[in-house]
Protein backbone atom coordinates (compact mmCIF):
# COMPACT_ATOMS: atom_id res chain seq x y z
CA UNK A 1 0.00 0.00 0.00
CA UNK A 2 2.78 2.40 0.96
CA UNK A 3 4.61 1.70 -2.32
CA UNK A 4 1.42 2.27 -4.32
CA UNK A 5 0.88 5.69 -2.77
CA UNK A 6 4.52 6.64 -3.33
CA UNK A 7 4.28 5.51 -6.97
CA UNK A 8 1.13 7.58 -7.52
CA UNK A 9 2.79 10.70 -6.06
CA UNK A 10 5.86 10.19 -8.26
CA UNK A 11 3.67 9.67 -11.32
CA UNK A 12 1.68 12.80 -10.54
CA UNK A 13 4.93 14.77 -10.16
CA UNK A 14 6.25 13.57 -13.51
CA UNK A 15 3.00 14.37 -15.27
CA UNK A 16 2.81 17.83 -13.69
CA UNK A 17 6.38 18.69 -14.71
CA UNK A 18 5.80 17.45 -18.25
CA UNK A 19 2.76 19.69 -18.61
CA UNK A 20 4.58 23.04 -18.41
CA UNK A 21 2.23 25.60 -20.00
CA UNK A 22 5.23 27.84 -20.75
CA UNK A 23 6.48 25.30 -23.28
CA UNK A 24 3.27 25.90 -25.26
CA UNK A 25 3.75 29.67 -25.48
CA UNK A 26 4.98 31.03 -28.82
CA UNK A 27 8.64 32.12 -28.79
CA UNK A 28 7.78 35.49 -30.31
CA UNK A 29 5.07 38.10 -29.98
CA UNK A 30 3.68 40.45 -27.33
CA UNK A 31 3.49 39.60 -23.64
CA UNK A 32 1.67 41.87 -21.21
CA UNK A 33 0.09 45.04 -22.55
CA UNK A 34 0.77 46.03 -26.18
CA UNK A 35 4.36 47.18 -26.67
CA UNK A 36 4.86 50.69 -28.00
CA UNK A 37 7.97 51.02 -30.12
CA UNK A 38 8.46 54.79 -29.89
CA UNK A 39 11.67 56.23 -28.39
CA UNK A 40 13.44 52.86 -28.08
CA UNK A 41 16.88 52.97 -26.44
CA UNK A 42 19.68 50.43 -26.13
CA UNK A 43 20.66 48.61 -22.94
CA UNK A 44 23.74 50.80 -22.60
CA UNK A 45 21.64 53.96 -23.05
CA UNK A 46 19.22 52.76 -20.34
CA UNK A 47 22.08 52.14 -17.91
CA UNK A 48 23.57 55.56 -18.68
CA UNK A 49 20.14 57.19 -18.17
CA UNK A 50 19.94 55.62 -14.72
CA UNK A 51 23.26 57.15 -13.66
CA UNK A 52 21.42 60.46 -13.23
CA UNK A 53 17.91 59.17 -12.40
CA UNK A 54 16.37 56.88 -9.79
CA UNK A 55 13.28 56.16 -11.92
CA UNK A 56 12.52 56.53 -15.61
CA UNK A 57 9.95 55.19 -18.06
CA UNK A 58 11.87 53.34 -20.75
CA UNK A 59 11.42 51.42 -23.96
CA UNK A 60 14.63 49.41 -24.09
CA UNK A 61 15.68 46.86 -26.68
CA UNK A 62 18.35 44.19 -26.64
CA UNK A 63 19.22 40.52 -27.03
CA UNK A 64 17.86 38.15 -24.38
CA UNK A 65 20.79 36.65 -22.49
CA UNK A 66 18.93 34.57 -19.87
CA UNK A 67 15.32 33.88 -18.94
CA UNK A 68 13.85 32.58 -15.69
CA UNK A 69 13.65 28.80 -15.93
CA UNK A 70 11.16 28.55 -13.06
CA UNK A 71 8.17 30.85 -13.30
CA UNK A 72 9.20 32.88 -16.35
CA UNK A 73 9.13 36.10 -14.32
CA UNK A 74 12.44 37.73 -15.33
CA UNK A 75 15.06 37.94 -18.05
CA UNK A 76 18.34 39.69 -18.68
CA UNK A 77 19.38 41.65 -21.74
CA UNK A 78 22.96 41.48 -23.00
CA UNK A 79 25.19 44.45 -22.32
CA UNK A 80 28.40 44.36 -24.32
CA UNK A 81 29.81 47.15 -22.09
CA UNK A 82 29.30 45.43 -18.73
CA UNK A 83 26.73 43.64 -16.61
CA UNK A 84 23.45 42.59 -18.25
CA UNK A 85 20.28 44.59 -17.62
CA UNK A 86 17.84 42.78 -15.31
CA UNK A 87 14.18 42.84 -16.39
CA UNK A 88 11.49 41.77 -13.90
CA UNK A 89 7.87 41.22 -14.91
CA UNK A 90 5.97 43.79 -12.86
CA UNK A 91 3.68 42.06 -10.34
CA UNK A 92 4.26 38.77 -12.22
CA UNK A 93 1.45 39.94 -14.52
CA UNK A 94 2.49 37.52 -17.30
CA UNK A 95 5.03 34.79 -17.96
CA UNK A 96 7.62 34.36 -20.67
CA UNK A 97 8.23 31.33 -22.88
CA UNK A 98 11.14 29.02 -22.12
CA UNK A 99 13.31 29.27 -25.24
CA UNK A 100 13.88 32.95 -25.98
CA UNK A 101 17.63 33.29 -25.34
CA UNK A 102 19.31 35.03 -28.27
CA UNK A 103 16.10 36.70 -29.47
CA UNK A 104 15.59 40.46 -29.78
CA UNK A 105 13.31 41.87 -27.08
CA UNK A 106 11.74 45.29 -26.60
CA UNK A 107 10.63 46.11 -23.07
CA UNK A 108 8.22 48.83 -21.92
CA UNK A 109 8.54 49.58 -18.25
CA UNK A 110 9.91 51.58 -15.37
CA UNK A 111 13.67 51.51 -14.84
CA UNK A 112 14.52 51.85 -11.16
CA UNK A 113 17.80 52.18 -9.31
CA UNK A 114 18.17 50.89 -5.76
CA UNK A 115 19.56 53.81 -3.74
CA UNK A 116 21.53 51.49 -1.43
CA UNK A 117 23.15 49.18 -3.98
CA UNK A 118 22.88 51.27 -7.19
CA UNK A 119 21.59 48.14 -8.95
CA UNK A 120 19.33 48.88 -11.90
CA UNK A 121 16.33 46.86 -13.05
CA UNK A 122 13.37 47.42 -15.31
CA UNK A 123 9.88 46.56 -14.09
CA UNK A 124 8.29 45.38 -17.34
CA UNK A 125 4.68 46.11 -18.20
CA UNK A 126 5.09 44.68 -21.71
CA UNK A 127 7.64 42.70 -23.68
CA UNK A 128 7.82 42.05 -27.40
CA UNK A 129 9.99 39.14 -28.50
CA UNK A 130 11.04 38.95 -32.14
Amino acid sequence: MKNSILFLWMLLGVLACGNNSRSKLPNSGNYGIKVTIDSVITVNDAINLMQINTKANVNVTGIVEKVCAGEGCWLTLENKNGKPLFIEIENKAFVLPLNIEGKLATINGMAVKDSNTNKIKVLAKAINIQ
